[in-house]
């Protein structure tokens, strides 16, 4: 019975003494898992950021090329308007000549 009862006691010594141990593991691990996370969030929060520059930077290069190629095609459209135009009018002036 006395063998029974110090293995017990020491049982319970071993338990105690491995939830120390546990605490104290979480009591290390919990701030460096929260400075090694924050660090991450900082990094994302920083790229995301040169992220937003670069993407507004391409809007902006994307949005002035359009521009110029609109403005080259309304240019070429109202050219060859005017030349349509001019064709028509030609033919026009033809027709009335024939029918004269």
């Amino acid at each position: 019975m006395r063998h029974s009862q110090k293995s017990g006691i020491l049982g319970a010594t071993l338990i105690g003494v491995g939830c120390g141990l546990t605490a104290m593991g979480f009591a290390l691990v919990i701030p460096a898992c929260s400075s090694w996370t924050l660090g991450f969030l900082e990094q994302a929060l920083r790229k995301g950021r040169e992220g937003a520059g670069n993407a507004a930077e391409l809007v902006g290069d994307l949005s002035g090329r359009a521009h110029h190629h609109f403005n080259e095609a309304t240019k070429a459209a109202r050219a060859k308007t005017a030349k349509a135009a001019g064709v028509v009018e030609s033919a026009a002036r033809q027709v009335r000549q024939y029918t004269s």
